[in-house]
């Protein structure tokens, strides 16, 4: 699924949770929204390397909040990009992608499928 698809789908289900909830996702809403997903990643990420207290969520249930948190704020991006016309591949081409002349092998041992592990 490219950003793309993945835009529409997660544009979709945002409109039942509008519905469903009766929150209106204006322009502020979805960036605040933004905002208070990254905060339940920071919070999940500190109770994940145990600079939280202690809830007795065992480690399976606080590394499962902390993949959760990182696809609700990965959601969320791709929301704020969609509603303000924001073609994120460009962007990551513009902003990212640019540096490609300078990578080096050693950058990219271990990085895609079926590469060895990266070098110590």
């Amino acid at each position: 699924m490219d950003l793309g698809e993945l835009s529409d789908e997660l544009e979709i289900i945002s409109r039942v949770y509008e519905r469903r909830f009766g929150v209106a996702r204006t322009d502020d809403w979805l960036v605040l929204k933004l905002h208070e997903e990254v905060g339940e990643l920071t919070q999940a990420y500190l109770a994940r390397s145990g600079r939280s207290r202690d809830r007795g969520e065992g480690e399976q249930a606080v590394d499962a909040a902390f993949r959760a948190e990182l696809a609700d704020v990965l959601a969320q991006v791709l929301l704020v990009a969609r509603r303000f016309d924001v073609d994120l591949e460009a962007e990551l081409e513009r902003k990212w992608f640019r540096w490609r002349h300078l990578v080096e092998p050693a950058d990219e041992a271990g990085v895609r499928a079926g590469d060895g592990p990266a070098p110590t």
